[in-house]
């Protein structure tokens, strides 16, 4: 079913006569436009209840080849002018909805302005909702990112030196994967030498990696606007027989966390399988953040792998067919570093299935 269509059924469940989508990611995720930058406001989609793409001329020819039965598109002199636009095509609806995490102040004040009659409503994540679940083409897109990602890793150890630095490493990476055919990096590399793998979401700096010492590698290609997102922990010369066993237990934590993943899996049985493995050890307080989560146009989208939460509960809440997330288990100790390791898998015919291949074994170079 086209994606404009469902999401107008949405509008209609939702008893509202119209919809304004201001967040770029998801204007592409239902009509294909994609202006110049996510950061920037080139567009608005407007649902009353047909749907309406407007934007400006500088981007006329781009979206007119977007133009369909299903969308509309309409062209602003300047920026500003999107408002008259969707004033005329929201003057007469009684409730509209909004992006409630995404449209800024500014145009909240606007939209009033411009719609004095119509009662705006905050909505979340309904966008999103749709986006969890991946058509058939989204998966293989994601899995060839995934596989490139896989490909520019095995590439890169061939090359890694004691005494390089970890931007040095980055900017290889980012050079490997452009040439297996990425459109890019799926998100800004994460590599951490040292103590500096104790910080999950550690920013690569000139430190120089250094022998009985691990190396930690958090990356992803972009492959047809879609991303990967791969974390592998390489053991550089001899390291300490705890080190080794760390990377074991949290290797066994991944594959046993998978194997637990089928169609109907509530989304936090998986974490806790994990964490219980870590438990038994008394490690469990360094796994510091959730097992996993979803994946797609965002590096970090629904469903989220965590501990169960006190809120209300919602589909989100199980994994489902056509889902696609990560599976990272982590360890972290201030004292020399950290171990994780992350692998994306999808469900298909009720069952987990890994895209690429898991990681086996110790990574020694």
């Amino acid at each position: 079913m086209n994606k404009l269509y469902k999401f107008q059924k949405i509008i209609k469940e939702k008893n509202l006569d119209g919809f304004i989508v201001t967040n770029p990611v998801n204007i592409f995720y239902l009509t294909g436009f994609k202006g110049i930058s996510p950061t920037e406001r080139e567009a608005v989609l407007i649902f009353s209840p047909k749907a309406t793409l407007i934007t400006t001329k500088l981007y006329q020819t781009e979206a007119f080849k977007l133009r369909s039965k299903n969308l509309k598109i309409a062209i602003a002199d300047e920026r500003n002018k999107i408002f008259d636009i969707a004033r005329k095509l929201l003057g007469n609806a009684k409730k509209v909805g909004f992006e409630e995490h995404n449209l800024t102040y500014g145009e909240f004040k606007e939209f009033r302005k411009k719609l004095p009659k119509t009662k705006l409503v905050p909505s979340k994540s309904l966008v999103e909702d749709l986006r969890i679940i991946k058509a058939e083409d989204e998966i293989r897109n994601i899995e060839k990112a995934q596989i490139i990602s896989q490909k520019a890793f095995n590439e890169i150890i061939k090359t890694l030196k004691i005494n390089q630095t970890e931007v040095e490493i980055a900017e290889k990476l980012a050079k490997i994967i452009k040439n297996l055919g990425g459109q890019g990096l799926a998100f800004e590399s994460i590599i951490a030498s040292g103590k500096n793998a104790a910080v999950p979401h550690h920013i690569t700096g000139r430190k120089k990696i250094k022998r009985g010492e691990v190396l930690l590698f958090d990356f992803g290609a972009k492959y047809k606007d879609y991303c990967a997102d791969l974390s592998r922990t390489v053991i550089v010369g001899k390291v300490t027989d705890d080190i080794k066993n760390i990377y074991g237990l949290v290797e066994k934590a991944q594959k046993q966390a998978i194997n637990k993943i089928a169609h109907g899996t509530k989304s936090h049985k998986p974490h806790e399988h994990a964490a219980d493995i870590f438990k038994k050890q008394n490690l469990h307080d360094y796994f510091l953040h959730g097992l996993g989560h979803g994946i797609g146009l965002e590096v970090h989208e629904a469903p989220h792998l965590r501990p169960l939460s006190k809120n209300k509960k919602s589909t989100r809440d199980i994994l489902s067919e056509g889902m696609v997330f990560s599976i990272e288990p982590g360890l972290y100790f201030p004292s020399w570093g950290g171990v994780r390791i992350e692998d994306l898998v999808t469900i298909k015919d009720g069952k987990v299935q890994v895209l690429g291949k898991l990681s086996t074994g110790f990574i020694e170079i």
